[in-house]
């Protein structure tokens, strides 16, 4: 890692494939950065005479925004073309969190790319940090409405086997404790494979769908939200049971004192 003037590090070599720079992160970055707090290096290609930035747009802004003249930077030597390809997989697992148009963006570069053109779905998914279903689906896009027509099937499936699973006979008995209908271990962990193969088929097709992902994660949000408030619930009405026992025991001080 070495310090480098920002102004030799080349953002327009194709290597920025966010729909958008986030300027409230920026802004973030920048009071952060005021504050002497310390961020990761920026990451870039060095060609032998241009540093082409990588991955660290936001922190690179930032510097800029707080009138830094240096930055921090790991780099390794290369092209301009191949920091194209290795800024594809760039906050796939760390940073600010690509949203699917980024994502989007990324996998239709990846498809024209002189270097990546040809490689198979599985292996662009592996470079971009996507799935291979999605990087299908931005390929051809009929494969999209297929994947969703075959998954909706699945479930429908799932839903009427256990639908059908679920019947009893109007006069069925009722189960004394005596019975022992539980299911054994290996009914336990097919049951178990099969939600895990449910949850994972219905990741893969939120994933493949822009709308229905942002509806996904807007409802894990607010079903986060509301664990928290039923946290805060919970204390609070813990609180209030040990300020009604605290009342009731001064209550009884007092009428034994009165007496």
């Amino acid at each position: 890692m070495k310090e480098i003037k920002l102004e030799i590090i080349r953002i327009d070599g194709g290597t920025q494939y966010r729909d958008q720079i986030n300027q409230d992160v920026v802004r973030d970055y920048t009071a952060s950065m005021r504050n002497m707090d310390v961020f990761p290096p920026l990451q870039t290609v060095f060609d032998g005479s241009t540093h082409w930035l990588v991955d660290g747009f936001h922190r690179y802004f930032a510097y800029m925004a707080a009138g830094a003249k240096l930055a921090p930077v790991e780099y390794k030597p290369g092209t301009q073309r191949e920091a194209q390809v290795l800024a594809m997989g760039v906050n796939g697992n760390h940073g600010l969190q690509r949203n699917n148009a980024t994502k989007r963006r990324v996998v239709e570069a990846a498809l024209i790319h002189e270097d990546t053109k040809d490689l198979s779905n599985l292996q662009i998914a592996k470079l971009c940090k996507v799935s291979d279903t999605f990087v299908a689906a931005v390929r051809n896009p009929e494969a999209k409405a297929k994947q969703a027509e075959k998954i909706e099937r699945h479930f429908e499936k799932k839903l009427a086997e256990k639908a059908e699973s679920g019947l009893t006979e109007p006069d069925a008995k009722l189960t004394t404790p005596e019975d022992d209908f539980a299911p054994d271990a290996e009914e336990l962990k097919a049951n178990d494979m099969a939600l895990a193969a449910d949850i994972e088929a219905m990741h893969r097709f939120l994933e493949a769908d822009d709308k229905m992902a942002q509806q996904h994660a807007e409802i894990e949000k607010l079903n986060f939200l509301n664990a928290q408030m039923q946290l805060r619930i919970d204390a609070l009405m813990r609180e209030k049971n040990e300020l009604v026992k605290e009342c009731k025991k001064l209550q009884k001080q007092l009428n034994k004192a009165k007496k």
